[in-house]
C-alpha cells in the first residue's frame, strides 16, 4: 500500500523555493513532526489553538474573510481522532485551503462515525450509494489519501469500495438565461444612472461588481479584496484600475495576493471616484474598497465580524436585497432567473472567447493553472451566441417600431400593433423594388453600397406581393437557418482551435481567432437582422 504523498515546500537559497514529494505515514509513537508542523502553522497564524491536543482549532482565511472552526470531537475513536488531526495539519501545511480542510474534517468524522471507526465497510458502501455522484467521488479520493496515511485493519476493503466509485464529471455550470442577464443589465444601468445617489449608495458594490467582473474574469473573493487606493491617473491621461489576483505560493499555506492593472474608461473612473468620496463623507477610512463598516451601516441589527471587509456571505445578502428592493420592487421584474456572484466571471470568459482571445490569454486572465479548464465555458458559447441574436433581433424590431410612431416608444411586448402597416403603399412609392420588398437606399448610389444579400441589410423592407408572401417568408427563413448553421460552424472551428495544443500555439493563432471572431459576429448581426423581419411578421420560430 502506498503511503500519503505530500508536496512540501523547502527553502533553498534566499527566497528560492522548491516543491518536493515526500511519503508520510501516521505513527502516534513518532508524532514529533506533526507537532513541529502544527507549531509552525500556529506561529504564522494559520491555526489558532493552544496546542495540538485541543479539540477545537480555528483556521482563519483572509481570502474568504472567515474563521473556520474545526472540531475534533470523535474521542471515542481516539487513534482516529489523532490521525485526523495529524492528517489535517499536513494538508494545511501543503497549501490546502481552510475551507477545504474544514470540509475534509466533516467528511472524515461522518465516515468514521457511520462505519464504527472504519470497521463497518458495508455501511460505507451504503453511505456512498446515497450521496450525489460528485460528493461520493470526492469522499472516495479523500479516503484513499487518508487510508494511505493511516493504515487500518479494513483498509484494503475500504480502498476496494473507493475504487468502485465512478469518476464524477462535474460538467458545465448552469448559467442564467441570457435574456434575464440582459434585463438585469438594463436595470443596473438605469438604476445607477437615473436614481439619486442616496438611493443607490447601499448597492454601489453591486454596480462595481457588475462593471468589473463582466469584463475581467475575476473571482468574487478577489473583487472583495480590492484596495481603496485602486485608481491611477497616468501622465499620458490614461486611467487605470488595480485589481487583486490570488496566487498559490509554492504548495504552502500562504496565498499571495498580486495586483494587475487594467485600463478603464472615464465613466468607470468617475464611478469609483464617487464611491470613494461617499466613503470619506461617511467617515469610513478602512483601506479596503468594500469595508465592513459600510456594509454594517445598512443592517438593522449589525453583527460582529472578525474581518474588516465585506465577506462573500455579505455580498450574497446584498445581491439578494438588490433583487428584492430594486429588480422586483422598483422595476417589477419578478420572474428573472437569479445571477450568482460567480456567474459574471463565466460571462467574461465566454465574452473573451467570442471576441477571439486565445486560450492562453484567457487562462492567464482567469487565473487558471490548467488550460483545459476553459472547456466547460465554451459549452455555453453556442447558447449565448443564439440568445444574443434573439435579443438583438428584438431590439432591432423595437427600434424600428418606435421610429415609425410619433407617440413614443413601443416595445416588443406591444404585440397588438399592426406590423403590416409599418410601411404603407405611399411610403414605398419612392423606394427601389427588390426581391420580396423594397430598398430604402438612395437611387443615385444604389447598388454601390449593397451588401452580399438584401435579407441582412438594414435598408431592406420586407413587403412582398400578397401572392408571394409565403414564398417570401420561406426565403427569409432559409437564410436565417443558413446563418445559424454558419455561426455554429465558426464556433466549432474556434473551439477546436482553442482545444488543440498544436493550433493554439501556432504563430498565427491569435490572428486566426480574431478573424473567426469577426466572422461569427458578422453572422450573428446578419441573422439578427433577418430574425427581426420574421418577428415583425409574427413568423419567428
Amino acid at each position: 500500500m502506498d503511503n500519503l504523498e505530500l508536496k512540501l515546500s523547502q527553502e533553498l537559497f534566499g527566497n528560492a523555493m522548491v516543491s518536493v514529494v515526500e511519503q508520510i505515514q501516521f505513527d502516534e509513537t513518532e508524532n514529533e513532526r506533526f507537532l513541529i508542523t502544527f507549531s509552525a502553522l500556529k506561529e504564522n497564524g494559520f491555526i489558532v489553538a493552544d496546542s495540538f491536543l485541543d479539540h477545537v482549532w480555528i483556521m482563519p482565511c483572509k481570502i474568504k474573510a472567515n474563521d473556520f472552526r474545526l472540531e475534533f470531537d470523535i474521542e471515542i475513536y481516539r487513534d482516529l481522532n489523532q490521525a485526523v488531526k495529524a492528517f489535517i495539519t499536513l494538508r494545511r501545511s501543503a497549501g490546502v485551503s481552510p475551507h477545504k480542510c474544514y470540509d475534509e474534517v466533516q467528511l472524515l468524522k461522518k465516515t468514521i462515525r457511520v462505519t464504527n471507526g472504519l470497521k463497518r465497510t458495508d455501511e460505507l458502501k451504503h453511505m456512498m450509494s446515497t450521496m450525489a455522484a460528485p460528493r461520493a467521488y470526492s469522499l472516495s479520493n479523500l479516503l484513499k489519501t487518508f487510508i494511505s496515511f493511516f493504515p487500518c485493519e479494513h483498509g484494503e476493503e475500504i480502498l476496494a469500495i473507493c475504487n468502485t466509485v465512478a469518476f464524477a464529471k462535474y460538467g458545465s455550470r448552469d448559467l442564467p438565461h441570457f435574456h434575464d442577464v440582459l434585463v438585469f443589465n438594463d436595470i443596473v444601468n438605469d438604476f445607477f444612472q437615473t436614481k439619486p445617489v442616496e438611493q443607490t449608495l447601499k448597492f454601489m458594490p453591486i454596480m462595481i461588481w457588475w462593471l468589473i467582473t463582466n469584463i475581467l474574469p475575476q473571482r468574487p473573493t478577489e473583487l472583495l479584496l480590492m484596495n481603496r487606493d485602486c485608481l491611477e491617473h497616468k501622465s499620458d491621461g490614461s486611467l487605470w484600475l488595480k485589481v487583486p489576483r490570488i496566487k498559490n505560493e509554492n504548495d504552502s499555506p500562504e496565498k499571495m495576493i498580486k495586483y494587475d492593472s487594467i485600463q478603464i474608461d472615464r465613466k468607470a473612473y468617475q464611478l469609483f471616484s464617487l464611491y470613494k468620496i461617499k466613503l470619506a463623507e461617511l467617515g469610513i477610512e478602512d483601506h479596503y474598497l468594500f469595508p465592513r463598516d459600510f456594509y454594517q451601516m445598512f443592517r438593522k441589527r449589525p453583527k460582529r465580524q472578525a474581518f474588516n471587509r465585506m465577506t462573500l456571505y455579505n455580498f450574497d445578502v446584498l445581491l439578494e436585497e438588490f433583487y428584492k428592493e430594486v429588480v422586483e420592487g422598483l422595476y417589477s421584474e419578478t420572474s428573472l432567473e437569479r445571477i450568482k456572484p460567480g456567474d459574471t466571471r463565466h460571462f467574461a470568459i465566454i465574452n473573451m472567447f467570442l471576441q477571439g482571445f486565445n486560450m492562453l490569454s484567457i487562462a492567464r486572465m482567469a487565473g487558471h493553472d490548467v488550460i483545459a479548464t476553459q472547456e466547460n465555458y465554451y459549452s455555453h458559447a453556442e447558447h449565448f451566441s443564439q440568445s444574443y441574436v434573439y435579443i438583438l433581433a428584438q431590439n432591432i424590431l423595437e427600434r424600428k417600431l418606435s421610429e415609425t410612431m410619433p407617440h413614443g416608444f413601443i416595445g416588443w411586448r406591444r404585440g397588438a400593433y399592426d406590423r403590416g402597416k409599418i410601411y404603407d403603399n405611399q411610403d414605398t412609392l419612392n423606394m427601389l423594388k427588390v426581391d420580396f420588398g423594397y430598398c430604402k437606399e438612395k437611387s443615385d448610389i444604389f447598388p454601390t453600397t449593397c451588401v452580399e444579400d438584401c435579407r441582412s441589410c438594414s435598408n431592406y423592407v420586407f413587403k412582398p406581393d400578397i401572392d408571394q408572401y409565403e414564398q417570401g417568408i420561406e426565403w427569409l427563413q432559409d437564410y436565417s437557418a443558413a446563418r445559424e448553421q454558419r455561426m455554429n460552424e465558426v464556433l466549432l472551428i474556434m473551439k477546436e482551435q482553442c482545444s488543440s495544443s498544436l493550433l493554439s500555439t501556432h504563430p498565427r493563432s491569435e490572428e486566426l481567432l480574431k478573424t473567426n471572431s469577426m466572422k461569427l459576429i458578422s453572422c450573428m448581426n446578419q441573422k439578427a437582422m433577418i430574425d427581426s423581419k420574421l418577428m415583425e411578421e409574427g413568423r419567428y420560430d
